[in-house]
């Protein structure tokens, strides 16, 4: 069941200040009619916070004015007599500096917990994903899927003889050939497609919303160009991989995960250096 704060997440940022300025119109009208703006006033902090996380900085200062501009109006109109001297200049401007601050706190805590969220996702060394950003698009993913009962498939990538390079040459030749090959599966893959590392020499891709054909065309390019750099680098690695086409969902991200970690697993026990795909029609039928 979604929360309001997750409908507001869905919205634009257009029409949360429409809702937010209704809003104080609303408690605007209700203190006129109760002929008491004194009592409302904590009110006004909420459209203030809600406008000033979801719509920006300047939505939320412009708004915090509105109310400070609009509550001396109405005080001005002798709802609570309120002479134009230095003590009621005083009042209004330590109103709208205390509006003004929480509207700037508020943004604040959200840009440092938007940054947070986004490292929390994010692969250090690469810039991709990393496991837990994955595990989240794979779950909306799936939901998605359920929602508007459309396939995916999911890509499972190992680097063959890695730990080789990383033996032989350094640990840092090892980090700039992962990082060749986050570059490689992001700019040779569809802008759509999610390219994730899942830690070691471990990656995985999300194809939104196609099929088996598909996805063997999107994913062909990919393999010529990790074979390309791969080969100018003088990296002596290839790639197992195991690609599932998901007709039937699974039943949550981890049988997601594992399904398409086990067919990954079948080319490297075999020859390596190879591509399995697989249409997954559930446990008992299923097909390559």
């Amino acid at each position: 069941m979604k929360t309001i704060l997750n409908i507001l997440d869905e919205c634009t940022s257009s029409f949360v200040i429409s809702v937010c300025t209704l809003t104080v119109v609303f408690i605007l009208l209700i203190a006129i009619y109760f002929n008491n703006i004194s009592i409302f006033e904590p009110l006004f902090l909420l459209p203030i916070v809600v406008l000033s996380w979801y719509g920006g900085r300047t939505a939320g200062l412009t708004l915090a004015a509105l109310v400070v501009t609009f509550t001396f109006l109405i005080n001005a109109l002798s709802i609570e007599p309120l002479p134009l001297s230095l003590k009621s200049v005083i009042y209004i401007s330590l109103r709208f500096i205390v509006y003004s601050v929480l509207a700037v706190l508020i943004i604040n805590f959200r840009d440092a917990h938007n940054e947070e969220s986004a490292m929390a996702s994010t692969d250090n060394l690469t810039g991709i994903l990393n496991s837990r950003g994955f595990s989240i698009e794979l779950a909306n993913e799936i939901l998605r899927s359920i929602r508007y009962k459309h396939i995916f498939s999911l890509s499972y990538i190992d680097i063959d003889n890695f730990k080789e390079i990383n033996d032989s040459i350094g640990h840092q030749e090892g980090d700039k050939l992962l990082i060749a090959v986050s570059k490689c599966l992001v700019s040779s893959l569809r802008k759509t497609d999610i390219v994730a590392r899942l830690g070691g020499d471990e990656f995985a891709v999300i194809f939104p919303e196609t099929g088996q054909p598909e996805v063997k065309r999107a994913f062909a390019s990919a393999s010529k160009t990790l074979e390309y750099q791969m080969l100018k680098k003088g990296w002596n690695v290839s790639f197992s991989v195991g690609i599932v086409t998901f007709e039937m969902l699974p039943m949550d991200i981890k049988e997601a995960i594992k399904i398409a970690d086990d067919l990954m697993y079948t080319v490297k026990k075999n020859k390596k250096n190879d591509v399995a795909f697989q249409v997954w029609q559930g446990k008992s039928h299923n097909g390559q």
